[in-house]
């Protein structure tokens, strides 16, 4: 399989057949989508035998995808949080990097798993609760960090939200497009910003 959050993180699975399912199924709906994702799918991609998807998935379906963007949600949360002594401009600028190279080893074909989970309101409105909670996260997570580098608690929430935002939006140009520009362009201005913004 090309790079996603499932090769580009394997410290954070053990590697086990119920591990290998959550993994491929987030790899799956960052390319598809959940409502596109199927649990015939996720078997085929894992190699995993047919009766043990509700073996280790009761709830079916719903479960896996929530634990799918969790699993993504992790992903990230790990890189964001992983090396506190980096400036927030500098984590910016690793948490671009991991997206260049998952847009580029996968041909533009693979987006954010919980963005994808975010839009899935309708058919699985569980799954959708799972990325607001993530998204929420990933916000706390990168205000905490500008506010340790000095900025002001209510603007680092507000910088926070634009920093999600703006890379959730450039990795949308960059799989329209085909091109890894528009994240360079907004990690760079992002970077820029992140360093004047305790000024």
């Amino acid at each position: 399989m090309s790079e996603s959050v499932a090769v580009d993180s394997g410290d954070l699975r053990d590697g086990g057949p119920r591990d290998r399912m959550v993994v491929h199924a987030a790899d799956l709906i960052g390319r598809d989508g959940v409502a596109a994702t199927s649990i015939g799918d996720v078997i085929a991609a894992s190699s995993a035998p047919r009766g043990s998807i509700y073996h280790h998935f009761p709830g079916g379906k719903t479960q896996l995808m929530t634990e799918a963007v969790r699993y993504a949600g992790d992903f990230i949360s790990h890189r964001i949080s992983r090396e506190t002594s980096v400036t927030p401009a500098e984590a910016v600028i690793e948490i671009g990097n991991v997206w260049r190279r998952m847009l580029v080893n996968t041909d533009f074909e693979f987006g954010c798993p919980v963005l994808a989970g975010g839009l899935a309101r309708r058919s699985e409105p569980e799954v959708a609760d799972e990325a607001g909670q993530i998204f929420a996260r990933w916000t706390r997570l990168i205000a905490a960090r500008l506010v340790h580098e000095g900025v002001d608690p209510h603007r680092a929430d507000s910088l926070a939200d634009l920093i999600i935002a703006s890379i959730e939006g450039a990795v949308g140009l960059c799989q329209t497009q085909r091109s890894v520009d528009p994240l360079d362009r907004v990690i760079g201005e992002l970077s820029r910003l992140c360093e004047h913004a305790a000024a």
